[in-house]
């Protein structure tokens, strides 16, 4: 073989390899698999809201949705945090499952009953609508019990690195839910909230049961432990994520008590769509997670340092479903039905959503890993309180467009004091550093 044959034949080759090279490292891989399972997610998503919302129509679709919100919030603190507590363990410690699931099983048990109680204490004040009790029972057990476990089971594969395994668990939850209300939409002629709770249970307690089977069958049993609970970490945990969750979903009852079940449907119809649209963003900040704990175990600079260099990717991809988002605004009526039709100057408005996810989840992250939980926590949840004035004086002010530019506000306000307190943080290490030199 001649030289030219032969570097000719080594130049392909290189670049074969160097692009198997690039292909077998974890971030690639695992981003792969969580863009295929968010792009499986929006499908299942926007099938899935297409079908309740026609089927409940704006007003049953609102108070569903008020009452999910209350559900989720509460659902939390399920566990006490013990599903993040087990990715940021075994993220380190992968030897660790069998206790650390076994720990997070038993918490759920202890505190499931306590939450849904609260629950009712908080669906009490609020407009329910045709919900009767079991049927908010069987909300509140699909959140708060199934649900529950299904993270939990995602949690384990995300822990180690196992997007493939997490993007099956993940969807199933998705796909049963959208198989049920499929199902209910075509053999019932009239959907009632009630009818449609005993679905979605159902549906969550299989997709639940299905999780918990792959991951016993590939990690073994868990071991029980009722002793060890981390218990000022979790309730930071689950104090977090539920002012996240409120952060997320409470301004949806403040709307309903204010404007009523009909825009109170559009408003979170437009949440929901934009919410969907935001998933290449959140695949991106769902494959890097488990990194920052790895990066900071060598000290806060690391940490902050990956997360600087997470950062422009991130904006970049979110900067591009704005502009998708925006520019596909005006057919959601021709998805959902002429009854949206308000939806669609708000989702224009939500344009800006995907960008401060982005950056506010970076910013989340960098805190978590860093020793930066406990401002984490205070920030979030004085936010909780802070987003039911915001929103309710945006109501009274401007009705829906209102309601979604003061919570937009806030939001945007929120990821820079973050990135502010980062800064801040930064700062701090450098000098000790310099002092220490």
């Amino acid at each position: 073989m001649s030289d030219k044959e032969q570097q000719e034949t080594q130049e392909p080759q290189g670049a074969m390899g160097k692009l198997r090279e690039i292909s077998s490292r974890p971030v690639v891989r695992n981003t792969f698999y969580y863009g295929i399972n968010f792009s499986l997610q929006i499908i299942t998503q926007f099938g899935y809201f297409a079908l309740i919302s026609r089927a409940l129509g704006p007003g049953g679709y609102g108070i569903f949705a008020s009452v999910s919100a209350i559900a989720l919030m509460v659902s939390v603190f399920v566990g006490l945090g013990s599903d993040h507590l087990l990715i940021q363990r075994l993220a380190v410690n992968r030897d660790a499952f069998a206790q650390y699931f076994g720990r997070a099983l038993a918490m759920m048990l202890m505190t499931f009953v306590p939450a849904i109680a609260f629950a009712f204490i908080i669906f009490h004040f609020l407009d329910t609508g045709a919900f009767s009790l079991l049927g908010l029972f069987y909300i509140l057990a699909a959140e708060c019990i199934f649900r529950k476990v299904s993270f939990l089971c995602s949690a384990t594969y995300m822990a180690h690195d196992r997007a493939g395994k997490q993007f099956a668990v993940d969807n199933a939850i998705m796909i049963l839910r959208f198989l049920a209300v499929a199902a209910l939409t075509l053999t019932a002629e009239d959907v009632d909230l009630d009818t449609w709770a005993l679905w979605y249970v159902g549906a969550s307690l299989v997709a639940s049961g299905v999780s918990l089977m792959m991951v016993l069958k590939d990690y073994g049993l868990p071991r029980p432990v009722f002793s060890g609970f981390e218990f000022r970490q979790g309730f930071l945990l689950s104090l977090e994520f539920t002012s996240a969750s409120g952060m997320r979903d409470l301004d949806k009852p403040v709307v309903l008590q204010l404007l009523g079940p009909v825009q109170a449907g559009i408003y979170t119809a437009a949440f929901r769509i934009i919410d969907a649209a935001s998933t290449p963003v959140k695949a991106a900040l769902y494959a890097t997670y488990t990194r920052y704990f790895r990066h900071a175990d060598k000290g806060a600079e690391h940490g902050i340092a990956f997360g600087l260099r997470v950062l422009p990717v991130i904006s970049g991809l979110g900067l591009l479903v704005a502009v998708f988002v925006f520019l596909i605004a005006g057919y959601v009526p021709l998805l959902l039905g002429s009854d949206y039709e308000e939806a669609v100057g708000l989702i224009r408005i939500l344009a800006i959503y995907p960008l401060l996810l982005g950056a506010a989840g970076i910013g989340a992250d960098i805190m978590r890993s860093i020793g930066m939980q406990g401002t984490r926590v205070v920030l979030v949840f004085l936010s909780n309180f802070v987003i039911v004035g915001v929103v309710w004086v945006g109501c009274d002010l401007g009705g829906l467009e209102g309601a979604v530019l003061s919570r937009m506000a806030l939001q945007a306000g929120i990821v820079a004091l973050t990135w502010g307190l980062i800064g801040r943080k930064n700062t701090k290490v450098k000098n000790a550093q310099g002092s220490d030199a």
